[in-house]
């Protein structure tokens, strides 16, 4: 991105400004709500159920080697349709198997279905279930479960935040928006060893979406919503691992699925995920010889950690984008398009990329880059100077009612991370160094803030972030789409949603991806969110453990992992 020597001074001295800012913000109005780890707040930690807490290093059970992976979040839910954040997704993952699944590399391959086909419209797959597939009750899995699963994830009344992944299956949009039953949807089975799936389109990535946690099945005999939600360990499940122990906000221990079939393959006997309550707890076990595998490294912390284990640092760019979403249903936000738009230029992405991220890259466009065949769109002023877009931005933000005389006051809202700390104070001071802001600072635990984030009344701008779940620029755009539950920011635009009403029935690929990149294009020119950065994954992994790739989804599977060598 263009940079010019003006801005250099700034970044140089940004980190400085950073915690200059955090010392001074009750000064200027600004109110923090701290965690642990940032220079000027007072440490808060939650150490309820502490002496109940298993060591970190203890095996599962005398005798086992057990794989220790850090999680510094709690998993919302361990329920596959209702799992919607990625701590539970890591879990979930090891626990239910659909139809496709990815090998170590993030390439479909068979899952539970050996052999699939597609007729001639492109639209119409049968997949042929393997006779060997069980449960961990040794009950075999029949195609009616998988039938009952994405009935399941795209009734109205389950509210799945990912039920709009299976909007490319015949029917799933009206059953989710109530205007059709569940036994609408264009999922049969045929027999008990194969399941047809019609789509509403041809739409050759609906392999990696039938891959995820939203199209696993449901045992018909069984589980109950509530056990399989709640992560009870007599639910069944049909993964490569069972569920032993669950501890909230401490530890979840897991088995190897005698009954997977795969499970010859599976080199790692028992997994524990480590609630590491943060980031830099998570470090200091892996440090402290606790940890096998960290879920990430903390930016503050990652050029001395490379220096130091760089043998054991991976890191490579995956598809997702950290952005800001601005709440689009009551002032200030609503009406003006001037005021998201002065916000968005008055964030100095490349300071918060290079100097409180360390080197990521800065964000202008929602779409991350790496997407196969398409060229995100891009905010026109991202190659203006950085004196042109402030000044710019200020006038814009003059335009919209506001100056000195009449300050503008909002509130962020994000959960309680370390490093997403450190991110919100930076935006809160861009925005006060560049248009005299004043932002008030709001964090919750994580499940907390899942829940929060969907409450509009609580915040002007939440922090947010977005993975694909498939190669395909509509992984994002479908976001805010209408219908979509995890459109937080409540955009709503009947152009936009023109453009992704076209894509979705285009036949022809180029011209399809040019509808995506037009709504792309529509989407930033309304400003609802604030791209400010594309994911890196930045993880340490013990030399002794194989089989750990960062695939551009970031998904790792403990049944991919394996010893190298003995301890």
């Amino acid at each position: 991105m263009h940079q010019v020597p003006e801005k250099s001074s700034f970044a140089k001295n940004f980190i400085g400004q950073v915690l200059e800012f955090g010392e001074n913000m009750v000064r200027c109005g600004i109110f923090i709500f701290c965690v642990a780890g940032i220079p000027g707040c007072g440490s808060h930690s939650d150490n309820k159920g502490a002496e109940a807490r298993p060591s970190a290093s203890s095996p599962v059970e005398t005798g086992a080697r057990t794989l220790r992976r850090g999680l510094p979040g709690e998993p919302r839910t361990l329920d596959p349709q209702l799992a919607d954040d990625t701590f539970s997704f890591q879990v979930v993952r090891d626990l239910y198997e659909g139809l496709t699944a990815e090998d170590r590399y993030g390439q479909i391959v068979p899952g539970v279905a050996n052999s699939w086909t597609v007729d001639k419209t492109g639209t119409i797959y049968t997949f042929q279930l393997r006779p060997d597939a069980k449960w961990s009750d040794g009950k075999i899995t029949i195609a009616a479960e998988f039938v009952q699963g994405l009935r399941r994830a795209v009734d109205p009344r389950t509210a799945s935040g990912s039920a709009a992944l299976l909007s490319v299956i015949k029917g799933a949009s009206e059953i989710t928006a109530g205007r059709k039953k569940v036994t609408d949807l264009g999922v049969v089975a045929v027999g008990e060893s194969a399941v047809q799936i019609e789509l509403e389109r041809p739409a050759p990535f609906v392999l990696q979406i039938l891959s995820q946690p939203i199209a696993a099945p449901v045992h018909l005999t069984s589980n109950t919503p509530s056990a399989i939600a709640a992560g009870e360990k007599s639910i069944a499940t049909n993964g490569p691992y069972v569920l032993v122990t669950r501890i909230p906000n401490s530890l979840i221990d897991l088995a190897r699925n005698p009954y997977y079939w795969d499970s010859a393959n599976v080199a790692i006997k028992n997994v524990r995920y480590i609630n590491a309550e943060s980031e830099a707890t998570e470090l200091r076990e892996y440090v402290a010889g606790q940890l096998d595998l960290t879920f990430t490294i903390p930016s503050p912390d990652f050029n001395r950690i490379s220096q130091k284990y760089g043998a054991e640092v991976q890191t490579e760019p995956i598809l997702g984008t950290l952005y800001l979403a601005l709440n689009l249903s009551e002032p200030p936000m609503k009406h003006s398009t001037d005021l998201r738009h002065a916000l968005s230029m008055a964030v100095d992405r490349e300071a918060i990329a290079q100097q409180v991220m360390m080197n990521v890259t800065p964000a202008y466009a929602f779409v991350a880059k790496g997407i196969s065949g398409y060229v995100p769109a891009e905010y026109e002023w991202s190659k203006w100077s950085r004196d042109h877009q402030l000044t710019y931005a200020k006038s814009l933000l003059e335009r919209a009612g506001y100056s000195a005389k009449n300050i503008l006051h909002l509130k962020l809202y994000f959960n309680r991370d370390e490093g997403i700390h450190r991110i919100m104070v930076a935006v809160a001071g861009s925005w006060k160094q560049n248009l005299g802001v004043e932002s008030e600072l709001i964090s919750d635990e994580f499940r907390v803030f899942l829940a929060g984030r969907k409450d509009r009344s609580r915040w002007d701008v939440a922090r947010l972030g977005w993975n694909a779940d498939y190669d395909d620029p509509a992984s994002f755009l479908d976001v805010f789409a209408r219908g979509n539950n995890q459109n937080d920011p409540g955009y709503e635009s009947a152009a936009f949603n023109e453009l992704i009403d076209k894509a979705r029935v285009e036949p022809l690929p180029i011209k399809r991806l040019t509808l995506l990149r037009q709504s792309e294009q529509v989407l930033l020119e309304d400003y609802p969110i604030i791209p400010i950065y594309f994911y890196k994954a930045r993880r340490l992994v013990k030399p002794y453990l194989g089989g750990a790739e960062i695939t551009p989804m970031n998904h790792t599977y403990s049944k991919h992992l394996f010893w190298k060598s003995a301890l």
